[in-house]
Order: C-alpha cells, then sequence, then structure tokens
C-alpha cells in the first residue's frame, strides 16, 4: 500500500475530509431546534452529501485514484452515515434498528476489510452495492432531516435494509475470495458472520424497525 503526503491535498481526498469535518458542525447544531439553524444543518447535510458523489467525480475525471482516496472515501461515508443515522435516532425518531444494522455492516467491512487489505497489500475499493447503499441512505437521512414526503422517508427506509443486506453479502463475498481457499475455512467464516448478524437482528427484534 503505498500513500504519500501530498495525496491528502489532491482534490478528492480534500472533499472526503471536508465530508469527514462538516459532520462537526452538523452534531453541534442538530440539538437547535430553531428553524434557523435546521436550515443550516440540512445545507450542510446537503454539501456532505455532494462531496460523496464530487471526490468520485474527480478522481476518475483527473486520473487521481490513490490507495489514500480508497481508504479515505469509505472511510468518510461509514463514520458520517454512522454519527448521522446516531443523530437523527436521537432528534428526529430515525429507526434505531437500521442504524444498528448499518453500523454492525460497517465495522465489520472495516475488519474484514483490513485483513484483505494486509494480504494484498492494497485497500478494498468501493463496489456497486456499497455505492448504492451509501446513495439510498444518505437520501433517506436527508428526508429524515429535512421533514419532507415523509411516506417517501419510509419507503428509503424499507430500501435501505435490503441495500444494506445486498451490499453486506457482496463485501463478505468478495473477503471469503480473498481471503480463504479451503471449503472449511469458508463455512467457519460464513457460520460467524451468520450468527453474529442473527444476533444483532435480534438485539433489535423488540425495537421499532420503520
Amino acid at each position: 500500500m503505498d500513500i504519500k503526503l501530498k495525496e491528502f491535498f489532491y482534490l478528492p481526498n480534500l472533499l472526503s475530509l471536508i465530508r469527514l469535518i462538516l459532520i462537526i458542525p452538523i452534531a453541534f447544531l442538530m440539538p437547535d431546534n430553531q428553524p434557523s439553524t435546521q436550515n443550516l444543518v440540512l445545507i450542510l447535510a446537503l454539501i456532505a452529501a455532494c462531496t460523496d458523489f464530487l471526490d468520485g467525480y474527480f478522481s476518475r475525471k483527473l486520473n487521481l485514484v490513490t490507495d489514500l482516496g480508497k481508504i479515505l472515501d469509505p472511510l468518510a461515508d461509514k463514520i458520517v452515515l454512522g454519527v448521522g443515522l446516531i443523530l437523527l435516532v436521537l432528534y428526529r425518531n430515525f429507526p434505531l434498528p437500521l442504524a444498528i444494522y448499518l453500523i454492525y455492516r460497517d465495522i465489520m467491512i472495516v475488519i474484514v476489510g483490513g485483513i484483505t487489505a494486509k494480504k494484498t497489500g492494497h485497500p478494498t475499493p468501493a463496489n456497486f452495492w456499497g455505492k448504492l447503499n451509501t446513495t439510498v441512505i444518505a437520501i433517506t437521512g436527508l428526508l429524515y432531516l429535512s421533514g419532507w414526503l415523509p411516506g417517501l422517508a419510509k419507503l428509503g427506509i424499507i430500501l435501505s435494509y435490503g441495500t444494506i443486506t445486498a451490499s453486506g453479502i457482496s463485501y463478505a463475498l468478495l473477503g471469503q475470495k480473498l481471503l480463504f481457499d479451503k471449503n472449511w475455512q469458508k463455512t467457519i467464516y460464513w457460520l460467524i458472520l451468520v450468527i453474529l448478524t442473527t444476533l444483532v437482528i435480534l438485539s433489535t427484534i423488540n425495537l421499532k424497525f420503520v
């Protein structure tokens, strides 16, 4: 894995860093129920969402795809979405099981991704299902934050459960492919993932899912 200091100043990586930084004022301002403050929170959240699209666009457009970007972009997504959903649970009646499910998926991806990166020497890039999941949850979070179109926000919650599951399975399959050769190793790997996922789901079974 080759990461150089100058890469932190590449435009795509700066956008990822900006997304990380924006969660700080969002978290600070969210408890204030003044309409002007909440409008500012929404604007900051929209800017954060735009940086997620723009960093990928500029990395391809300017040919600035780096190992740092492959780490920083998804890491920023995970931190911002995780903290953002916790804030929505606290202040916007967002369903707690979905936040727990996403954070669990992200923790597992970081663990498996870290192991595969150590083995292959390169970070695992985001795939289609991961990007789709981020997009669906970001839109759903923005709808909850704004209070617009509550029916569509509920639909977004349902879709989010599906995209979290699909993206989690896709990364688990990639981890299996990169880490294990023997069938018994794959069996143990999937058994552990199924048990952990079942425990997470059971821990939220009495909570409001939608």
